[in-house]
């Protein structure tokens, strides 16, 4: 009887050297890492675009915006915002400045608006403009202040 030790053990890696098992596990391993990756990159710039629906021009432009019969006009009621809200804000030596930028829908049709605001320690102003089709109209031009930014904190 003859006996072969390596006739009878399965070879444990391939011709390359790397066990499938191995190879498979890294493969999947690395894929969860990206997938973690860019979900955390996502749910970051969604928290972020969040932040401007929380921004005082936000909230001061989309109140002007439902309570203007100009706006009613253009898209009709019950006016809502369609996507998400775009901008920017910054201070500089006490004063704040916003600009957000986002779509309102309604019965007629969507148009686009843009807030933008300052404030400092001596003065405050915000404008908010709608419009459509390369033609627009300012519908509040005044202090930067609104009643739902009271109502909010």
């Amino acid at each position: 009887m003859h006996e072969c030790y390596d006739c009878l053990v399965e070879p444990a890696a391939g011709p390359s050297g790397l066990n499938p098992r191995v190879v498979w596990i890294v493969a999947i391993v690395v894929l969860v890492v990206v997938i973690a990756f860019v979900a955390s990159i996502v749910a970051f710039a969604l928290a972020l675009l969040g932040m401007l629906d929380r921004s005082d021009a936000h909230v001061c432009g989309i109140a002007a915006v439902r309570s203007s019969p100009a706006a009613a006009e253009l898209v009709g009621t019950p006016i809502e915002q369609r996507g998400f809200t775009g901008g920017s804000s910054s201070s500089e030596n006490g004063e704040a400045s916003e600009r957000v930028t986002f779509t309102v829908t309604g019965p007629r049709g969507s148009a686009f608006v843009v807030a933008e605001g300052r404030r400092s320690p001596l003065a405050s102003h915000l404008d908010v403009v709608i419009g459509r089709d390369q033609h627009s109209r300012t519908i509040y031009s005044g202090p930067f202040d609104c009643p739902d930014l009271h109502r909010r904190r």
